[in-house]
């Protein structure tokens, strides 16, 4: 049974072989027990290769594996933190503790060089663990660092905040746990405030990624993990009041949702045009084609949006260092962005009003709800799936 699982799953036939028995070795704790890899538990039995052995380190789902010093097997989902373990996708992981206080919404990101991701994900994994209630997920690659979290307000969104602000000492409560400010050139991107009982993440998760944003692009030159593009390159971000005013101002206008369809399908900007991709990573070819065929054109201003605003940046270095535009424009944070400009009570209107109360829109005043150029729902990458202003249920 076991083998015909694994080949309708799509496991090659010399791994189907020794899979099954690699993996009730993995599973039978021995004091007289090998360790082929750190973290990693075998009873020994003299006809199995030890090259299977250690294959049989990445086959065998981490949460069945067993760790040195370990007396049984322990499936408990729930535990607080599970055992470091090391490679190219290494996880940190724990269980937030429950809380009462309303939950902030937020992400970031920051492209940067990390020169040794494996450490620095350690070190944002030790701080942000005596942080009480925090919940999200951050990826660590060599091109930067990409954070969500759902974090009760008050003193755990300020230790959060300052975790990943100015460098200070790490060994500190209130100390920046990385050598750089991450919030140097791009505030964090507040969402929603809801219950704390409000499904948002399951776990706090620190991994080391080859990418924060995995792309797929494929230009010549580029190494893994490495790009030939110059993120710092692309193109100029508007505020959401300049990103309505000038949607609001000329006529076919060059309007790009960079979001995968089933996004797009939920809610997108009045007259944006989808890129229908299933994927992140089927971009490139759609905008390859869409400037062949001269329905994208390269000498006009384009502009491009999507939840967060990080997607944006690939997209953008994209368009003007592959494709030649001139003129690239994005959405500052994204479609989230946009959507707390629009509810942002200190955006009060000035001038004269209709009879509705609504006064005339400019850059600095906030438009009637019933002007907004946002249709639809905004998918979210949390458990709500929907945020909180829409009538969609997760």
């Amino acid at each position: 049974m076991i083998p015909s699982l694994l080949r309708r799953r799509g496991i090659p036939k010399p791994l189907r072989v020794f899979l099954p028995v690699a993996t009730a070795i993995a599973l039978n704790p021995s004091s007289s027990s090998i360790a082929p890899a750190d973290g990693f538990q075998f009873a020994p039995l003299s006809f199995l290769a030890t090259k299977h052995v250690k294959l049989a380190q990445y086959y065998v789902p981490r949460r069945l594996r067993i760790y040195p010093q370990s007396s049984s097997l322990s499936l408990d989902l729930s535990s607080t933190e599970l055992p470091p373990n090391h490679g190219s996708s290494a996880v940190r992981s724990m269980k937030p503790s429950p809380t009462e206080s309303k939950l902030q919404l937020l992400s970031f990101y920051r492209f940067v060089h990390i020169f040794q991701p494996e450490n620095t994900r350690d070190n944002v994994f030790e701080r942000l663990k005596t942080i009480p209630g925090l919940r999200g997920t951050v990826y660590v690659a060599k091109e930067g660092i990409n954070a969500q979290f759902a974090v009760p307000v008050g003193k755990p969104l300020d230790r959060l905040l300052k975790a990943f602000g100015k460098e200070g000492d790490k060994n500190i409560v209130d100390g920046g746990c990385l050598p750089f400010d991450t919030f140097e050139n791009n505030p964090p991107n507040m969402g929603d405030v809801v219950e704390g009982n409000t499904p948002t993440f399951d776990r706090l998760i620190v991994r080391t990624r080859n990418y924060i944003l995995r792309d797929g692009i494929n230009l010549k030159g580029e190494e893994d993990g490495e790009s030939s593009l110059d993120w710092s390159d692309a193109g100029t971000e508007l505020e959401p009041s300049e990103w309505d005013e000038q949607l609001r101002s000329p006529k076919n206008m060059q309007l790009l949702d960079c979001r995968n369809k089933y996004e797009s399908d939920e809610g997108s900007f009045v007259s944006a045009q989808p890129l229908n991709t299933q994927t992140f990573s089927d971009t490139w070819s759609v905008l390859d084609s869409q400037v062949k065929s001269q329905s994208l054109d390269p000498s006009k201003p384009v502009y491009i949006f999507c939840t967060g605003g990080i997607r944006c940046v690939k997209v953008g270095a994209y368009l003007k260092q592959h494709l030649g535009f001139d003129d690239v424009r994005s959405l500052k944070h994204g479609i989230i962005g946009y959507d707390r400009w629009r509810s942002d009570d200190s955006i009060g209107s000035t001038g004269a009003e209709d009879e509705d109360g609504c006064s005339a829109n400019g850059a600095n005043n906030k438009p009637c709800e019933k002007d907004s150029l946002w249709t639809g729902d905004n998918f979210l990458f949390d458990k709500r799936r929907f945020s909180d202003t829409t009538d969609k249920e997760s």
